[in-house]
């Protein structure tokens, strides 16, 4: 052999490297683990869903048996009982005046015997009985004020068994409603009853200041001071202007105030004014001894 036959067969031989074929193992257990992740959240979400969904269904059950009280005084208006609804987080109260303005709703028969009357702020004024009332916390507007409704039904027929007068039901509850925001004592109910019938039995304005409040603060009565601006204000419930009881009852009264409505006392009193501590009036016959009244007083 020659030398170039055996050099060439000595030299090193290089192996070609061959690739290595990546190991798809890693990147399908990441893709199990994803996987896993996803169905793991997926699981915890439906979990969280459901166990809100069961939340939410006791909470109402919770709510179908729990009951919330609450109570209006004497005296309050439809706004103020609106008012305090949404003050005690029981209703709004938009909602609450938007169930009064819809009498349609309700079952009492003598509701759609009210006079329909231009420019009454509110149809069932006067006839929401101001008293303590439980309803269910879920309750709609609507329940309470039927509740309302047929808690003064039951009032105004034990007390009308006993009236022989001829005033209409809508003229007793303005009037009660008139004695009910001017009476500060209760044994006064009946003689300011009386000067409210001697007044109209004598064609004179009434001219009480509670008709004016009820204008100028929207229902609220939250301001006591009446100015002599206040007494020209246009509107058919303020009795300086008009002749007569106001266009409607300007607050609910109670059953005091009712009763005194329908039994006035009866005496010679035409006009009256708060005593020095507001909480007594001193009654007069004629307007010499009221202006004289009222300079004893100063």
């Amino acid at each position: 052999m020659s030398d170039l036959y055996l050099d060439y067969h000595k030299r090193p031989r290089y192996k070609k490297k061959r690739r290595r074929r990546r190991s798809k193992k890693p990147l399908i257990a990441v893709i199990v683990l994803l996987l896993v992740i996803a169905a793991a959240v997926t699981g915890v979400s439906s979990i969280l869903r459901w166990k809100a969904q069961k939340e939410k269904e006791a909470e109402k059950r919770a709510k179908e048996h729990q009951t919330v009280t609450v109570t209006f005084p004497e005296g309050y208006s439809v706004d103020m009982m609106a008012k305090h609804l949404e003050d005690e987080d029981i209703f709004d109260a938009e909602d609450f005046l938007a169930a009064v303005k819809d009498t349609n709703q309700y079952s009492n028969d003598w509701i759609k015997e009210l006079p329909k009357k231009d420019g009454v702020k509110y149809q069932l004024e006067g006839f929401l009985y101001p008293d303590t009332y439980e309803i269910y916390r879920n309750a709609e507007p609507e329940d309470l004020i039927q509740k309302m409704l047929d808690n003064f039904q039951q009032k105004y027929e034990t007390l009308a068994k006993n009236y022989k007068g001829k005033r209409s039901m809508y003229d007793l509850v303005t009037i009660g409603s008139i004695v009910e925001r001017e009476a500060a004592v209760e044994s006064e109910r009946p003689t300011i009853a009386g000067v409210v019938e001697n007044r109209l039995a004598k064609k004179m304005r009434l001219q009480m200041c509670p008709t004016v409040l009820y204008v100028t603060t929207k229902g609220l009565y939250d301001a006591e001071k009446v100015y002599y601006k206040d007494l020209e204000v246009k509107s058919p419930y303020n009795t300086y202007r008009n002749n007569g009881l106001p266009i409607g009852p300007i607050c609910n009264p109670g059953n005091e105030s009712l009763e005194a409505a329908m039994n006035p006392k009866k005496h010679d009193y035409l006009y009256y004014h708060t005593d020095g501590s507001k909480k007594t009036h001193i009654f007069s016959k004629t307007y010499q001894e009221h202006q004289d009244s009222r300079i004893v007083k100063e």
